[in-house]
């Protein structure tokens, strides 16, 4: 295939921009020529990035460019995609200019769909980034991690009429699907199969401990490159369950099979033909979360414990990954309650189902308002 400009866009947050690189060299080894290609990934809408705005939902991220806690402290955290720009500028990667976009994820995916309409101005092409396989999330996996970016990106972009595919490498590795759901999926005839070249993923695995490894280790690109390299055909990996509340952690270690045959290829997936429940239209991530965990289906996602702004009010979803057990969600609750009564944000938005985990005394403390069914709002008494 010969394009003329084409974008690759890390769909999923974190090691996901960098990761557009062994797609830019995985095409270009099939024989894909571009006359530019430029890197995007999806900004958060729990931090706040310090980077100038190209246009709506849209940021110029640079080797400065730096992202803060939404929440009151706002404490600096690392940056991947600032470390990206630096690598970029440093290293040859099949003729990628030294632009780095930040598609915002703030206003959902009406918003990611006009960030699209208007990338499509300056691009005729766009590669979707996607290793790990959670962007394939049917609605039956127990240990999906990470729901929420990949839905609302694909929903704008399929939303948003541009050309493009998805390119999907290391299925599994991201610790969320099985290998079953995995294979069904692969295993549609409109998806491209190709087998991914070994001096790739060395190129690819040098460019990560070089720039990327001592900023976010991550777990996907090591899982992805192990299992590339396994021979024998199931891969045991242990994955976190993550939360935080500033600088307290919280977790829990899950097991996970991976299919080391589909992490030697990769694919070319239509976006139009993924069939996830949690992409749904949406114009926040308060909006996402009640059309996906309130409506549909409770799970892990990224949203639980962040911050977000409502009518200029700082929220919090106090919703404990349901993963985690009882003991668990029984200290986190506690511990963002009192972090509440201490003024960290104004409210906090939390299941009806999960008011048992508060000591009847800590709880006296809050109104409790109604939203929707089995979903309530607390804000400090007399505040």
């Amino acid at each position: 295939m010969k394009l003329n400009r084409v974008l690759f866009v890390g769909v999923g947050g974190g090691n996901d921009i960098f990761s557009t690189t062994l797609a830019m060299a995985s095409l270009w080894d099939i024989g894909w020529r571009w006359e530019e290609a430029a890197i995007a990934g999806v900004l958060s809408p729990f931090h706040i990035h310090n980077s100038p705005q190209a246009a709506n939902n849209i940021l110029l991220t640079s080797e400065s460019s730096t992202r803060h806690l939404l929440r009151r402290g706002n404490e600096r955290i690392n940056y991947v995609d600032a470390e990206v720009c630096k690598m970029i500028e440093r290293e040859p990667l099949c003729l990628c200019s030294s632009t780095v976009y930040g598609i915002s994820l703030k206003n959902g995916s009406r918003g990611v769909q006009e960030a699209f309409k208007f990338l499509e101005g300056e691009f005729d092409y766009f590669v979707l980034v996607d290793i790990g396989g959670d962007c394939f999330y049917n609605g039956t996996d127990p240990h999906v991690l990470s729901p929420m970016f990949d839905s609302i990106t694909l929903k704008g972009f399929i939303d948003s009429g541009c050309h493009g595919t998805l390119f999907e490498a290391g299925p599994g590795t991201d610790g969320e699907l099985s290998p079953e759901t995995l294979r069904n999926v692969l295993a549609d005839s409109d998806i491209e199969t190709h087998p991914i070249n070994s001096e790739s993923v060395d190129w690819w695995e040098a460019l990560y401990r070089k720039w990327i490894a001592r900023t976010r280790y991550g777990n996907t690109v090591p899982a992805t490159i192990s299992a590339f390299r396994a021979t024998e055909p199931i891969m045991t990996r242990e994955y976190y369950v993550r939360g935080h509340l500033g600088m307290k952690r919280y977790h829990l270690i899950i097991t996970q099979l991976i299919d080391t045959l589909l992490c030697k290829q990769f694919f070319l997936v239509p976006p139009e033909i993924i069939q996830n429940p949690f992409m749904v239209d949406c114009s926040s991530a308060y909006d996402w979360f009640l059309k996906t965990q309130v409506a549909q289906k409770r799970t892990n996602n990224e949203a639980n414990l962040e911050y977000f702004k409502s009518n200029g009010k700082l929220c919090q979803f106090l919703t404990p990954s349901p993963l985690f057990e009882e003991n668990q969600r029984r200290v986190i609750f506690k511990d963002a309650l009192l972090e509440l009564v201490d003024g960290m944000c104004d409210s906090v938005f939390c299941f009806t189902s999960d008011l048992f985990l508060a000591e009847i005394d800590l709880l006296s403390k809050f109104l409790i308002i109604p939203v929707r069914e089995n979903f309530v709002k607390l804000e400090v008494r007399n505040k």
